[in-house]
């Protein structure tokens, strides 16, 4: 089976596949052939694995569109990001032809498509002959404001076109259903963050971090883009750390911090706010970790909110998206819209460790029951017995 991802970082999207397709090769006999748009961290993870690769640099169909100024100039503005829209077409269609070639002479019986940003699914399912499974990952539009080379009206074409539809979770799945309307075609399935053996694991250590918790360490993960909230969790941490001095914040993540280090040295708290970048594995900042801020808004699954989860601490998220699927308010952690929600939240945690700690206990038990890769896999390997096409 080939599966195409259009970026070879190791984030949500692609620690997802690498999970995916390491568990489907190991329990369900899936023959996993990775397509990749550049080299990266993932092909040195799924040359570790033994997971055949290649790449092929097609680029993605969904964009930002930045307009400013007055009509004349937005004008010109829309005419350049169509032009652009048509340059990456003719690239990709020479792309295809690379891809329709390796997938050829892999014998590939299914195409997995691992974003919604990859607008080269279906016609390479039709050159290929064989069904195309579509995972869709994101909210594009209201996560990140993209725009669809040829429009919304290729979008739903091309959706309707697809053999099967996966989404990851009850608020992609309805975003979907907004623009193609309902379909038995559309599967449900969360992402697995870890396997049943790391929970296990993660079990049996969560409780040392409640041992000596000071300073108490909030953590964001993920990368830094306006999206994802990392100046909201500054400005509440701002207000909390008045309060409660014996407080500290950890914003772990890749991407351009300019804009939040600038506002962490203007609010004077370079010494209490960490910002290492990317981390490889988010369970070391977690470990040390007390409680998980998730301010992304409009998230579509949000991986950082379940490792945390898993890792036996509590959340505290923008009540968007699909975070409220994962948060269980009062229980696991707690939800809020305003940023003075959120630091009354935050003081909460603080000042109650017992509390904190027991939502943690009912967060890892959640991960349990609901977010294991080996519940994922078993879900997406459903869809493709339901077409037919196992390897």
């Amino acid at each position: 089976m080939a599966y195409l991802t259009h970026y070879a970082e190791l984030y949500g999207a692609n620690r997802s596949l690498l999970d995916l397709v390491v568990r489907a090769r190991e329990a369900h006999g899936i023959e996993p052939f990775v397509i990749l748009s550049e080299e990266g961290p993932l092909c040195e993870a799924l040359q570790a694995q033994g997971i055949d690769r290649a790449i092929v640099p097609f680029v993605p169909w969904m964009h930002k569109q930045m307009l400013m100024g007055g009509p004349h100039h937005r004008i010109m503005q829309r005419f350049g990001y169509w032009r652009q829209g048509r340059e990456r077409d003719a690239w990709n269609a020479t792309r295809m032809k690379e891809l329709v070639r390796v997938c050829s002479a892999k014998a590939v019986d299914l195409v997995h498509i691992n974003s919604s940003v990859i607008g080269m699914g279906v016609p390479l399912a039709k050159a290929l002959g064989v069904p195309l499974v579509w995972h869709i990952r994101e909210l594009p539009f209201a996560h990140y404001d993209f725009k669809v080379d040829g429009g919304l009206s290729r979008y739903r074409s091309e959706l309707r076109q697809a053999d099967a539809l996966i989404a990851i979770s009850d608020a992609v799945r309805r975003d979907v259903e907004a623009i193609m309307a309902q379909s038995t075609r559309i599967h449900v399935v969360h992402n697995g963050v870890v396997n049943t053996l790391r929970m296990e694991q993660l079990g049996a250590t969560m409780h040392e971090r409640w041992s000596d918790p000071s300073p108490f360490t909030f953590l964001q993960l993920g990368l830094f883009h306006p999206s994802k909230g990392q100046l909201d969790s500054v400005e509440a941490f701002a207000q909390v750390h008045r309060e409660e001095p014996d407080t500290r914040l950890v914003l772990a993540g890749g991407g351009r911090q300019d804009e939040v280090r600038a506002r962490v040295k203007e609010l004077g708290l370079s010494d209490v706010i960490d910002l290492p970048g990317f981390v490889q594995d988010p369970f070391i900042p977690l470990a040390d970790a007390h409680c998980l801020l998730q301010c992304s808004k409009d998230e579509a699954m949000g991986r950082a909110t379940v490792e945390a989860m898993a890792s036996g601490i509590p959340v505290i998220g923008h009540a968007s998206g699909a975070t409220p699927e994962l948060i269980e308010e009062g229980r696991s952690g707690h939800l809020y819209i305003r940023i003075d929600e959120l630091v009354q939240r935050m003081l909460e945690r603080v000042r109650d460790i017992g509390s904190t700690k027991s939502m943690g206990c009912a967060a890892h038990a959640r991960v349990q029951d609901d977010f294991t890769v080996e519940a994922m896999t078993g879900s997406v390997v459903e869809v493709y017995d339901r077409l037919a096409v196992r390897s």
